[in-house]
């Protein structure tokens, strides 16, 4: 159970590694510093929902294995894609750094926009 335990959270360290890299450009892209704490305060609701998800899928795969006894060939697997599949479908319905960086630069681009049709 350890081993299964330990190959959904690397999934969910992926997914937030991933995650970080890409807001990392998004934030450069806006002149903004990345700073690795405001993302962790915006993220830890999707990130905590991925724990408790490996923590749900571990408290009941004696029932999915009676159910579907072939999965158990394929548990680990299950697992890391469980910690990624559910870290990223959290962080895409609950995160905010992605919605925050996007409203600046769409902020800055319209502030951008306007000077250039003053200047035309």
């Amino acid at each position: 159970m350890v081993i299964l335990l330990l190959a959904g959270f690397l999934g969910i360290l992926f997914q937030v590694l991933a995650k970080m890299a890409s807001l990392k450009k998004d934030f450069e892209v806006a002149n903004q510093p990345f700073v690795t704490s405001k993302f962790f305060e915006r993220e830890w609701v999707p990130i905590a929902s991925s724990v408790v998800f490996i923590l749900i899928m571990a408290i009941t795969l004696p029932e999915i294995l009676t159910y579907k006894p072939i999965v158990e060939q394929y548990v680990r697997i299950l697992f890391v894609f469980g910690g990624a599949i559910g870290s990223w479908a959290f962080g895409y319905a609950l995160g905010k750094s992605r919605k925050y960086i996007r409203n600046v630069i769409d902020i800055k681009t319209n502030i951008a926009d306007a000077k250039t049709e003053n200047d035309e």
